[in-house]
């Protein structure tokens, strides 16, 4: 049984680890129960799927009430976390302010889905008696939701940690109003201990948080299972793809995520190249990025004189967003200050066979993966790197690039993980009775 908030129909790049996992687990004969918050079941055969929507939080009634009593100032961004986020609070009520919102961001984390998920769980347990549990966050609500729900049970629980807990804490996120409430990051540090010490072993997408982990608690088991995607969800590259150099940049801008080098070097290119212009050079950039970001972003492009050659699309569709990487030359990555995480999106465009670029360290996790997987790593001020990437599918269409990839597909994974579960899992001659309660 799978615990994980996202999973599709939610398009949210969370749930399609274990989408694609499970996909391949059930042709492998295991037997998939999911509980999740994605609405209406959308699932594989062998894979079962117990939807168990959200409640209302803290948080849903601060900002009820805030949009009652309280009228935004022009300019302001709308949020606890935007009015806040980069700065420094100053003075008590600031600080005692920045403290609230991370009590209240740790008391909402998951939507109030923990207490609901747990129940679904549990009743789950009841009935299919599962051989092993796994959970997968973020949130974190999915592993407090499997702590909850076999308590009393002895059934074996693996808590899969896409991205940190309790740290290393990125540089791109110590900025963030939740690492600046004491109280929010003791009670999480608290409750990574708690997870860790109740589960059986600890999953993670990367080999530098596994290290992390391992040191933190010698005496769990600490196995880390690189991410990867389903190629048979995703489009075919396209055979006759954007003119020019068509870039594509999908993702949220957040933490440390820019695309200013991505503009710099575009710029410096159109001038070296003037005949690349001509031509419909462009880069498509979609996601979500607040208020200030965005303006900051079409700042720059004014002030690059790249408005005809950048297109900021905003949130769109998942399908949308793959149909352009597929219709693209040229994917970008933006992983700067993510020193222990690794984006989803590097797999999904190694996965379509569009030549991709990650904006990293090399020395960070993502820096690592991409260059094992034959990815053209560029640092996040190197701009005649980057312009060195954009003549090189200028000069052959990305060919020379995609020749090196190579791509990470679940259905190649889904035997490891088998195995992984299988060492885990208690059989049925074996299982203990359930304990009533």
């Amino acid at each position: 049984m799978v615990l994980s908030y996202h999973f599709p129909p939610d398009p949210a790049m969370g749930g399609m680890r274990w989408a694609g996992l499970t996909k391949y687990l059930a042709q492998l004969g295991w037997r998939v129960w999911v509980v999740t918050a994605a609405p209406g079941p959308e699932a594989a055969d062998g894979v079962s799927v117990e939807s168990c929507p959200p409640g209302r939080t803290l948080s849903d009634l601060y900002r009820r009430c805030r949009a009652v009593f309280r009228t935004p100032a022009a300019g302001a961004y709308g949020t606890v976390e935007d009015i806040t986020e980069g700065r420094e609070p100053a003075g008590r009520l600031a600080k005692l302010r920045a403290e609230g919102a991370g009590v209240l961001a740790l008391l909402s984390e998951g939507r109030g889905w923990a207490l609901r998920a747990a129940l679904r769980a549990r009743r789950v347990i009841r009935r299919v008696r599962p051989h092993v549990i796994v959970s997968s966050s973020p949130p974190v609500a999915a592993h407090l939701a499997a702590w909850l729900a076999t308590r009393g049970l002895e059934i074996p629980w693996l808590a899969d940690l896409r991205d940190p807990w309790a740290g290393p804490v990125s540089r791109g996120f110590r900025a963030h109003p939740f690492m600046r409430s004491r109280l929010a990051w003791a009670a999480t540090v608290r409750l990574e201990r708690l997870v860790v010490g109740a589960a059986t072993g600890i999953i993670t997408t990367t080999r530098e948080l596994a290290t992390v982990l391992h040191a933190r608690y010698p005496r769990s088991t600490v196995t880390w299972l690189r991410n990867g995607a389903d190629r048979d969800c995703l489009p075919d590259r396209s055979e006759s793809p954007c003119a020019g150099v068509g870039i594509a940049h999908v993702g949220a801008l957040y933490g440390g995520r820019s695309l200013s080098l991505v503009l710099r070097a575009l710029r410096l290119f159109l001038e070296r190249h003037p005949e690349a212009a001509a031509d419909g050079t462009r880069l498509r950039s979609a996601g979500y990025a607040d208020a200030a970001r965005t303006a900051a972003l079409q700042h720059e492009i004014t002030a690059l004189q790249l408005e005809r050659h950048v297109e900021l699309l905003g949130v769109i569709s998942r399908a949308a967003a793959l149909d352009l990487v597929a219709s693209s030359r040229l994917v970008v990555v933006l992983a700067q200050d993510q020193e222990p995480q690794i984006p989803g999106k590097l797999y999904e465009g190694l996965a379509i066979g569009v030549a991709t670029v990650a904006i990293t360290t090399p020395d960070s996790a993502t820096g690592r993966e991409a260059s094992r997987l034959g990815v053209a790593v560029v640092e996040p001020n190197d701009v005649e790197a980057m312009v060195a990437v954009l003549e090189a599918v200028w000069s052959d269409g990305g060919v020379g690039l995609r020749r090196r990839q190579t791509a990470v597909d679940y259905r190649d994974l889904a035997a490891s993980v088998s195995s992984l579960l299988g060492a885990v899992a208690v059989t049925p001659s074996h299982r203990p009775p359930l304990r009533r309660q």
